[in-house]
């Protein structure tokens, strides 16, 4: 069956990805004019040496260490939709 429209792979996860306090959206990010991002990145200082790719609760670990340590030289790129994998976007992104 083919559909006009896209929708994004849900994947049945335990549900700490849900409570966490980073997991929440603002009121604006369900405004009209707005979509779905497939990619959210965090940068850590402004000279980025290291790139990592991570998923879910993961990113919210590794985001509580370096803020935690003070880390700089990072970018985490959070991939939030799997299938079809943002290629484009993690090519912008780069």
């Amino acid at each position: 069956m083919h559909r006009d429209y896209r929708k994004p792979l849900v994947i049945a996860a335990p549900k700490i990805g849900l409570k966490h306090p980073k997991a929440y959206s603002s009121l604006s990010d369900f405004e009209e004019g707005t979509q779905f991002k497939p990619i959210i990145s965090q940068d850590y200082g402004t000279t980025i040496t290291k790139v990592i790719f991570c998923t879910g609760k993961v990113a919210f670990d590794i985001e509580a260490r370096l803020e935690k340590n003070g880390s700089t030289g990072y970018k985490v790129i959070r991939v939030e939709e799997l299938a079809p994998f943002p290629v484009k976007q993690i090519r912008e992104e780069l």
